[in-house]
């Protein structure tokens, strides 16, 4: 592998999932390691309307992103168990407009919490989720309490 793609599936400003993907792609060794910031992308929401079409030139950018990698970090937030419907949102696009994007690639699957259970809810259904677009979901991580984490190692 000798590139990934690292980024965060969330639109706050201080995403602390974007923290925990650039804390991580600092870890990554032998290897060129790109930080893609999506949380100022304004896509609209999907709908059957679209197709075929209307495709967003984020969405275009970021199928033709994805197939430049060898390998992916994303970590995802929780919202209420489940996928924030901001990055819901860019999976349907995804689904509807490269139904493999991923193609068999790696990616190491994240997910941060101020809670106890570190957004494991949502990582677990992104597990069953990312292979129908292709994901080789190699690797798994949930870090919770992230505020405390950061307190005691200040590594973030």
């Amino acid at each position: 592998m000798n590139k990934i793609l690292a980024f965060a599936g969330s639109n706050h400003s201080a995403s602390i999932n974007q923290q925990l993907v650039q804390y991580t792609a600092t870890l990554v060794q032998g290897v060129e390691v790109e930080l893609l910031d999506i949380r100022k992308w304004d896509i609209p929401i999907y709908s059957i309307d679209f197709d075929p079409d209307i495709t967003p030139d984020k969405v275009k950018y970021l199928i033709d992103l994805i197939g430049q990698y060898d390998g992916f970090i994303i970590s995802v937030p929780e919202h209420n168990g489940s996928t924030p419907a901001f990055f819901k949102n860019i999976i349907d696009w995804l689904s509807r407009r490269s139904k493999k994007v991923f193609n068999g690639k790696r990616v190491l699957l994240m997910s941060t919490s101020p809670g106890k259970q570190g957004g494991v809810n949502n990582r677990k259904h992104l597990e069953h989720l990312l292979p129908y677009l292709g994901a080789n979901i190699t690797a798994t991580f949930s870090l919770p309490s992230f505020y405390e984490y950061m307190k005691r190692t200040c590594k973030f």
